[in-house]
């Protein structure tokens, strides 16, 4: 009896180890594997849904400036791109000069979600509004 008693304890002290490493290591996993390339993607398809390029962005002008890594999972990306009107945002309604106008956007994105995006360094994309607002 003393010795089912014991590989039951061995046994139970094994699952809770796994059971507790797993999580940790998930964590780690996913962390590391959020990298470079995932952050550029990441960068560029939030840039292409954002109101400013969609109101009439040049898809073909968006080029990769600098990707840094601030800390693990944490990268801020520069982008250069066009547009066929000056301005911000969904310029809808609006008077608008027709002329081609290089944009230059700041994405901070963590693990996948955008934390800041600052176009020109004198608009929030992320907010609508100007900087400072």
């Amino acid at each position: 009896m003393m010795t089912r008693d014991i590989d039951l304890i061995l046994s139970l002290i094994l699952a809770i180890l796994i059971v507790s490493i797993f999580p940790s290591t998930l964590l780690l996993y996913s962390v590391q594997s959020y990298g470079r390339a995932e952050a550029v993607r990441d960068a560029v398809r939030f840039l292409k849904s954002s109101p400013t390029f969609r109101f009439d962005g040049i898809p073909d002008s968006i080029k990769v400036e600098t990707v840094e890594r601030i800390s693990p999972g944490r990268w801020r990306v520069i982008l250069h791109f066009e547009c066929r009107h000056s301005g911000y945002g969904d310029r809808g309604g609006s008077i608008l000069l027709p002329v081609i106008t290089p944009h230059r956007i700041e994405i901070v994105i963590n693990r996948g979600g955008v934390e800041a995006a600052v176009i020109d360094g004198v608009w929030d994309e992320l907010h609508q509004r100007p900087m400072g607002d």
